[in-house]
């Protein structure tokens, strides 16, 4: 398709256009009726008449617009290798790649290879469609993720993936003692690893892999709020008796209440009202007031000792407006969940906003301040009678860990942080007295969380490296570029693609515009003016 771009406005231009052709018809009339040979009229003829529509094209400027899907393009940072390139080249068939520094706007969609980009290289891609080749050398690391502040005795979790197709023996180590240690599958590379928080203030954890270490696990530990555990059953049992008594000799404070009749309760130790609430009640307690109470106050609320899967999960859902599902997987009475640990022949199945533990026998789902945890397990005493205490603390630690009851005023944030990367923070408070939270000497405002009402969040760049202070009264580890360096990379590209996916990208036609480039048009000039001049000198 083409169309004109005058140098002159439209009027004038066609104006001016009329006047060479009105003086291109008076030349040709001189020339027909001049005493000339045939074949020098011709000649004249042709020069004129292409003078004229020089002079037309470069007062008109005719551009030429074509549209064409745009061929991809493979974008690649100065570090990567030449092998490389041709590799992912055949890879995603594509035939054209260019170096980042050397891109000028060509291609949709783009495919990026390496990570060491900088923003301003990025930035260069505009509303592109972008895809980044994940190219992560083996061995390396392309997932880690743990809490960077704790309570005193949450468990703490760190998670990760490592690009490997070997078995890996991965663990976590606090001067020398193992604190949690796992063997990965062939080909996966995917690690979790669960340990309970003990050392209040910094911690610093290696974590190893083959006996090698790769980096430091960072965290800060604060003072736990104390909970009041209320153990309240239909009927005493060993189950009951046995965990209660667990409870007191880990220094909990515990209250128990037994039905022994419809009229008859037995009560033991004290309530106290400035202690976080932790229930343990079985399906006959979800109607009282008091559980009712609980869950509008905060409190978290387990329920244990389910006998009709059928009636008590609905029951449960009910009481609570959780959305609890289970199904049947085996016709066996029970199904093993570890050694010597049994639970009922249901799982509960993967629901938002739900973890699971103990191979889906155990759920827990937070409702508003509140939470609700359902398990399915057996009996766990007889681990304790059959004297392995490590074991009945470890499911025990395992559960309640997943259900320490939400603490006003806590803050939460995962690492690894960054400087100089932007890092999310939430804080949890019933009545938020402040909009904002201190890091170091900076304000930090807050924004109310659309999915709870006691949440605030907000984004900040942590400036600092080393440990950062946060609300006068903690911490948080800020790594530098130079730490967990793939981690990172990984990190900036999900950032980067996530707000380049707010975007709106180009559609893959592309409409490229050509016109005549100035110097040709003065080529053409000198060349024909100089043919006009030497016609009458070379053919007399």
């Amino acid at each position: 398709m083409i169309h004109f771009e005058p140098l002159i406005s439209g009027t004038w231009s066609w104006l001016f256009a009329a006047a060479i052709i009105l003086i291109l018809g008076v030349q040709l009339f001189w020339i027909l009726n001049a005493d000339l040979k045939t074949s020098r009229k011709v000649i004249k003829i042709a020069l004129n008449a292409l003078f004229s529509l020089l002079l037309l094209g470069y007062l008109l400027q005719p551009i030429w617009t074509s549209s064409k899907p745009e061929e991809a393009v493979l974008i690649h940072s100065t570090a990567s290798t030449k092998e490389k390139v041709r590799f992912w080249k055949d890879s995603l068939s594509v035939k054209k790649s260019v170096d980042i520094r050397k891109f000028q706007g060509e291609g949709n969609p783009v495919y990026l290879l390496g990570s060491d980009f900088s923003e301003a290289e990025l930035l260069k891609i505009g509303d592109r469609d972008i895809q980044w080749v994940s190219d992560i050398e083996d061995g390396a690391l392309s997932f880690l993720d743990w809490k960077g502040i704790l309570r005193e005795g949450e468990m703490q979790t760190v998670n990760g993936r490592i690009e490997s197709s070997e078995s890996l023996k991965i663990s976590i180590s606090q001067q020398g003692e193992i604190l949690a240690e796992t063997i990965s599958e062939l080909n996966e590379g995917a690690f979790s690893l669960k340990f309970s928080a003990k050392v209040l203030g910094r911690n610093e954890l290696d974590l190893m892999v083959n006996d090698s270490l790769y980096g430091s696990i960072k965290f800060f530990v604060r003072p736990a709020k104390p909970i009041q555990y209320s153990l309240q059953f239909a009927f005493p049992d060993a189950e009951i008796r046995v965990l209660t008594q667990y409870l007191i000799n880990s220094g909990e404070k515990v209250q128990e209440r037994i039905d022994v009749s419809k009229n008859s309760t037995i009560s033991s130790g004290s309530s106290e009202s400035d202690s976080l609430q932790f229930l343990i009640i079985d399906p006959a307690q979800l109607t009282k007031k008091s559980t009712q109470d609980a869950i509008e106050n905060g409190a978290s609320i387990l329920v244990i000792n389910l006998d009709d899967i059928g009636r008590d999960v609905p029951a449960i859902n009910k009481a609570f407006e959780t959305n609890f599902k289970a199904k049947r997987i085996t016709t066996e009475e029970s199904r093993e969940v570890e050694a010597d640990l049994e639970a009922l022949p249901y799982e509960l199945e993967s629901v938002i906003a739900q973890k699971l533990l103990f191979e889906n026998a155990f759920a827990v789902q937070q409702i508003g301040n509140a939470k609700v945890g359902v398990s399915l397990l057996g009996k766990t005493f007889p681990i304790k009678l059959a004297g392995d205490s490590l074991h009945y603390q470890a499911i025990w630690q395992k559960m309640l860990g997943a259900m320490i009851p939400q603490e006003s005023g806590v803050i939460d944030l995962n690492q690894p942080v960054f400087t100089d990367m932007r890092t999310d923070i939430k804080s949890n408070q019933e009545v938020f007295i402040k909009d904002f939270v201190n890091i170091e000497s900076d304000s930090v405002f807050l924004q109310q969380s659309l999915v709870n009402p006691f949440s605030k969040t907000a984004e900040f760049v942590s400036m600092d490296s080393g440990w950062v202070s946060i609300a006068d009264s903690i911490e948080f580890y800020s790594y530098t570029p130079d730490e967990w360096e793939t981690v990172r990379a990984s990190k900036w590209r999900a950032d980067f693609l996530k707000a380049h996916s707010k975007r709106d990208t180009t559609s893959e036609i592309f409409t490229s515009q050509e016109k005549v480039s100035d110097w040709l048009w003065f080529t053409l000039f000198v060349l024909t003016l100089t043919l006009l001049w030497l016609e009458p000198k070379l053919l007399k």
